[in-house]
This record gives structure tokens, sequence and C-alpha cells, in this order.
């Protein structure tokens, strides 16, 4: 999109942006964070994101060009930079790109689920085991410790010298970190695909679409949900086996670019509008002789 040509209305990009938050302010009650401590959180994202696009623009990042873009006070600004000096000496900075980064276990399920191979496989063995799937994914983990954190999961059972697929049964950490991890990582980068999109500058549209119907009934909707789930199996088990050997290919020889392709589904009732109250007054009933 070009960007000279871009032009977007402020009070209704705020509006839009209301509509994302709603989700994700009820996640933040939910998890007990509530608006004082994001309201300070969000100012260094504010001052990130603006000398992220200062140095786009090829503009200095000063304090005065931080404030202007983003709207913070040069106070503010001052402290901010100190404090995030600090953290970076102190602790590893959290990025998207490690966010939702898939963990060794996390990668044996998922090319298990595309394999095609069986959901019930021997522990050992030099063709289709579980083993050979682990070595598949990592020489540096060794398969019992994987199968160990699997097991603790829910996302699979030993039975003797097997190993069973539990496609269903994943049971997160209490703190759901990896979960949650997951969702922070795959909602930012559909959020930036469709920035992107709507503002970013080049000839590069990102794939972001999706389909929506209403009107529907219960039963409809568990059927649209059946198909999306079986599309997904196929979707998933196509980018895995089409990604695993360009990845074996690019990796040694320094490959630096990474993709997500993700997909979700989504039904809730249809949340109708109350009916308008009448401002008139009701009649008083007339008297009868």
């Amino acid at each position: 999109m070009d960007e000279k040509k871009t032009h977007l209305d402020p009070d209704q990009v705020l509006q839009q942006a209301l509509v994302i938050m709603q989700p994700l302010v009820l996640w933040l009650l939910r998890s007990g964070v509530r608006h004082v401590e994001f309201s300070v959180a969000i100012k260094q994202i504010f001052l990130e994101q603006a000398a992220s696009e200062l140095a786009r623009l090829h503009a200095k990042q000063t304090d005065s060009a931080i404030s202007m873009l983003s709207g913070l006070h040069r106070k503010d600004v001052k402290a901010l930079l100190a404090a995030m000096a600090q953290q970076e000496s102190k602790t590893t900075e959290i990025t998207r790109e490690s966010l939702g980064r898939p963990t060794v276990p996390s990668q044996v399920m998922t090319r298990w689920l595309a394999s095609g191979w069986p959901d019930n496989l021997p522990l050992a063995g030099d063709t289709q085991s579980f083993e050979t799937l682990s070595r598949q994914v990592s020489s540096d983990v060794h398969p019992r410790a994987v199968l160990n954190e699997l097991l603790r999961l829910g996302m699979a059972e030993q039975v003797g010298e097997r190993v069973r697929l539990c496609r269903h049964a994943f049971v997160p950490d209490q703190q759901m970190t990896e979960a949650g991890n997951l969702l922070a990582g795959s909602t930012a980068d559909h959020l930036a695909a469709g920035v992107h999109n709507l503002s970013g500058s080049g000839s590069k549209k990102h794939l972001e679409q999706s389909v929506f119907a209403d009107g529907l009934s219960q039963d409809s909707v568990r059927q649209l949900e059946a198909l999306a789930g079986n599309l997904w199996q196929q979707v998933l088990s196509t980018m895995v086996k089409a990604a695993v050997p360009l990845n074996e290919q690019d990796e040694p020889a320094g490959g630096d670019q990474r993709i997500r392709v993700g997909m979700f589904c989504y039904s809730e009732p249809i949340q109708r509008k109350p009916a308008p109250v009448s401002k008139k007054k009701p009649r008083k009933p007339r008297r009868t002789a």
C-alpha cells in the first residue's frame, strides 16, 4: 500500500482498536491485571513503537520526537528510557519472535499429528516409532525426556513399550504459561499482518482473511466447527510436510526469516439489542360509573 495514499481516521481507528481490546481486557481482568498496572505498562509500548516508527522514517529519536509522536510527557520518556536500560541489563527481552515459539515436545506433537503415522507407536524402533519421531525434531533432547513432558501434559499415554497419542486431552500447566505465550504470539502476528496491510509500506500483502456467517442454529454451528477442524488438520499436515525439508535446508545456511500460519474458529450467540424503552407514560385506566 502506498504510504502517501494511506489516510487513516484516528477517531475511527481508536474505535476499532477498542473492539480489539474487549477480549484482551477480559483476559487481563480474569488474570488479576487491573487498569492501574496496565496503564503504567502500556506507556513503554507506546515509547518502543514510537522509537521504532521514527527509525523506519529515518528520523532522529530524540526525547522530544518520541514525546511528540507517542503523546507521552518528556519526563515519562526520560524515566522510561532509564528504566528500560536497567531492565535490558538484568532480564531477557520477550519479543513476538520468542512468544509462542514451540518447545521440543510441542514440535514432536505437531509432527506426529501431521505425519499420518498411527496414533499408537512403539516406543523404540528404526522406522515408525516415538523415538524416531523425537530424533527427527531434536537430537539434543533425549526421547525419554520428551515423552515424560508429553505424559505430564496429557498429550500422550504410555502402555508398556508403546506410546499413544492423545489428540484431545491436552492439559496445560496451571499457570497457562505456554498456552498464554501461544495466544500472545499468534494474536500479535495476526494483528501485525493486518496493520501492515492497512498502513505498511511496500507492495507485499500478508494473507489475512476470514469467513463470517450469522443467523445460524446451534446444530449448523456445530457442523461448521467440525468442518473447520477437519480443514485445519489438512492445512497442518500440508504445511508441516512442506516446512520440515525447507527448514532442514535453510537453517544450516543461516536462514533468518520466520513464518506463522494459523487458523481459528469462534462462535457465540448473537447479542440482540434490547427493544427501546418507550418514554411515554402509561395511560391511567378510565373510571367507570
